[in-house]
């Protein structure tokens, strides 16, 4: 997710926990619908991501993955029918 981050001009932190990555950026404004789409197309491959907009901060996002969830399979990660 880092590298498809830093493709789009976005520098992002990266916090290791036992078992679970978080990535934190903050996001530039304004940012095109195209890259609105490339972005959340990264976040998709989360666990859980979001995005935060304030005032006092401007915009960011985060996204954490567990670690042995398997990133190829969308399901497994909560984008996808499950029965």
């Amino acid at each position: 997710m880092t590298a498809r981050l830093a493709a789009l001009g976005i520098a992002s932190v990266v916090t290791r926990g036992k078992g679970w990555s978080r990535v934190e950026a903050h996001v530039p404004r304004p940012l095109s619908p195209e890259l609105w789409q490339e972005l959340l197309a990264a976040l998709a491959t989360a666990d859980a991501f979001g995005l935060v907009d304030s005032s006092a901060d401007g915009r960011s996002i985060w996204a954490e993955a567990n670690d042995k969830t398997p990133a190829a399979v969308p399901a497994a990660r909560g984008h996808g029918r499950q029965p």
